[in-house]
């Protein structure tokens, strides 16, 4: 039961040492969907864009790639919505990426 805790505290804190992506999941993924398309989404996708690439995993001063794609995916997770494969596409091209 204790490494149990201390696994979730540790996973937590890997969590919480991210940036945090307070905007609308769903909207990132119509943004980054787009641009898989070859679109832009103007300046109205700025913001969701970004909430994407602030969520960043970094340990000892070296960026996790592995790491930040799955809280990358846990971010795009939040949208409840069906999206047609449209989250494991985004996250395959950019989930581990440090920007864009």
């Amino acid at each position: 039961m204790r490494k149990i805790l201390i696994a979730m505290t540790i996973g937590l804190s890997v969590i919480s040492s991210t940036a945090s992506a307070g905007g609308d999941p769903c909207k990132t993924i119509l943004c980054l969907g787009g641009m898989l398309t070859g679109d832009s989404g103007g300046s109205e996708c700025n913001g969701a864009i970004k909430d994407y690439f602030d969520i960043q995993v970094w340990k000892k001063g070296k960026f996790k790639a592995s790491k930040t794609l799955d809280a990358r995916k846990q971010f795009l997770n939040g949208c409840p919505a069906e999206d047609g494969g449209y989250k494991d596409k985004i996250n395959g091209k950019w989930g581990s990426v440090l920007g864009m």
